[in-house]
């Protein structure tokens, strides 16, 4: 019998199903004609006017000018450190952009050359990818610094300014510093990309040295069996408790239920396997 969760709620959900076609595949002839008449009726139902021409130079004219602002340029100013930062080019297209220190970055690469000590021409360009990945992973950092003091001088542009706040416009404040502080989804997704890259390079040295022997892992979590043992078993011991907490009509209901799911699943695997009563 397998056991529930004391929280049926905290289980996780199956993950929602993907809409629209998959990646790669070829539309039919009858999509692609649907999707063409959808076109030809969108340019239909738009038509470029005079006053929606009249509309959009205007708001293009309002944009330049905020742009050109001191808001504007403030928060475009680091709008080359997000694209260095992230773009699909080399370090030193990127280096340029930004203007960092070459020769701190040649400081950067002789430190991995002598931590890692290349021993051929094959291994030259392996410490130096790793170099060149932990040097990004640095630039990452710094750029989310900026990053934050960005976003609360933005979230605190507009705020008041009196003598004194009262309770609830201090909690107004409240939340907004731990608004601009606590916004990391973007910051890890891309951090795990960079500590990827880093386990790479490092890995692809190992097993060239080790002509492929020695299997290496970094960032990647590795169980400990024995570990892993004790957390079952103080898994099992902390549902045992709550079982015993339980009252008999609870404890019933609980068995029920897990008969039932046993049941329906038995009778999904008698179905795919034509197995019939």
């Amino acid at each position: 019998m397998e056991l529930l969760s004391p929280n049926p709620q905290a289980s996780p959900q199956p993950p929602a199903q993907r809409r629209g076609k998959k990646p790669g595949k070829p539309l039919t002839p009858r999509e692609l004609a649907s999707r063409r008449a959808n076109l030809v009726k969108a340019r239909a139902a738009y038509r470029p006017t005079e006053k929606r021409l009249r509309a959009s130079r205007a708001n293009f004219e309002k944009a330049i000018a905020a742009r050109r602002a001191p808001p504007g340029n403030a928060s475009a100013r680091l709008n080359a450190l997000k694209h260095g930062l992230f773009a699909q080019q080399t370090l030193a297209e990127s280096m340029d952009r930004l203007r960092e220190d070459k020769e701190e970055f040649a400081q950067h690469l002789r430190f991995f050359e002598r931590v890692f000590i290349p021993a051929d021409d094959e291994e030259k360009p392996i410490v130096r990818g790793l170099a060149e990945t932990v040097w990004r992973r640095l630039r990452f950092f710094h750029a989310q610094a900026r990053w934050e003091k960005e976003r609360m001088e933005r979230l605190f542009a507009n705020a008041p300014t009196p003598a004194q706040l009262s309770p609830e416009n201090t909690a107004a404040c409240a939340d907004r510093l731990t608004l601009a502080l606590m916004d990391f989804e973007a910051f890890y997704r891309e951090l795990d990309k960079l500590e990827s890259q880093v386990e790479f390079w490092l890995r692809k040295l190992i097993r060239k040295r080790s002509q492929g022997q020695l299997r290496w892992k970094g960032f990647s979590p590795r169980r400990d069996p024995v570990i892993a043992k004790l957390e079952k078993g103080e898994q099992l011991s902390r549902y045992l408790d709550y079982w015993d907490s339980l009252s008999p009509e609870e404890q019933a209901a609980m068995l029920a239920a897990a008969r039932k799911e046993a049941d329906a699943k038995m009778a999904v695997w008698e179905k795919e396997h034509g197995i019939k009563d």
